[in-house]
């Protein structure tokens, strides 16, 4: 069974994150009747954060679901693989293990000090919209936090010349799940402590950890220097994603009037 929530500490972060979660589901309709919520457990604080509140959240939401933790071992030297089948058993949380090596095949295609992330991600996405399919899931929970929506926002800005993010909630065109970010409005650190003070076991992540000169890394390193300057900044700009105004952006459509009002 998990650690009971009984510091004051421990209750002060559980009731922020539940309320973000709550808010999160509610305004973006994550969680509906008779839905079977996979949820990608990574191992780490935040989808072990997701795999949490959700749990907790099922015991006591209006509506009925379903839960299925799955673990996508990657085959990557050294991973841990006793930690997770333990804290799943301890939780009662239903669960599957899915081994497949695709460490060697990123190790392998990407080469010359290029960074992992971006084949390991859509490697690691293919399996799980798989899997989703293979045990009759129509949701697909991922423990993207706030701080991963506004460098991916920033990375658009700065290196693709897009205003794009990722989203709470999407259907994706060819699979016909729904993904759903339970966390994303909620800061890294916050979680961080949260998981520091439950004292979960943590499976780190070796893989990007180990290259240099990421442009992730990069700017995380610029959100850390302007939010000394604006200790508000992270929730400024999840507002500014929030509240596009179209009638002072550049596409031509907006003006022409070819874009849905939906957009607009």
């Amino acid at each position: 069974m998990e650690t009971a929530v009984t510091t004051p500490e421990i209750k002060k972060l559980h009731s922020r994150i539940n309320s973000e979660i709550g808010k999160a589901i509610a305004e973006f309709k994550m969680i509906e009747e008779g839905d079977k919520i996979m949820i990608a457990v990574s191992g780490g604080k935040d989808s072990l954060c997701m795999l949490h509140f959700l749990k907790a959240f099922q015991q006591k939401a209006p509506v009925n679901f379903e839960i299925l933790a799955v673990n996508l071992d990657q085959g990557q030297p050294g991973f841990p693989d006793h930690i997770l089948p333990e804290l799943f058993q301890s939780w009662e949380v239903p669960h599957h293990i899915e081994f497949r090596d695709t460490y060697s095949v990123v190790v392998d295609k990407i080469k010359g000090g290029k960074t992992y992330c971006s084949l390991c991600s859509r490697l690691r996405r293919g399996v799980l919209y798989d899997l989703a399919k293979k045990f009759g899931c129509n949701k697909l929970a991922l423990g993207h936090h706030l701080d991963d929506l506004i460098e991916t926002f920033l990375m658009n800005a700065f290196y693709s010349g897009q205003l794009a993010s990722m989203a709470p909630h999407y259907q994706t065109d060819k699979e016909g799940i729904s993904v759903i970010r339970p966390l994303y409005a909620i800061e890294e650190s916050v979680i961080a402590a949260y998981a520091a003070t439950m004292e979960w076991p943590i499976v780190p992540c070796n893989l990007c950890g180990s290259q240099d000169g990421m442009k992730r890394q990069y700017i995380k390193d610029l959100l850390i220097k302007l939010q000394a300057d604006n200790p508000q900044i992270k929730s400024s700009i999840l507002n500014a994603m929030r509240n596009p105004d179209p009638n002072f952006l550049l596409a031509p459509g907006l003006w022409n009037g070819d874009i849905p009002s939906s957009v607009r």
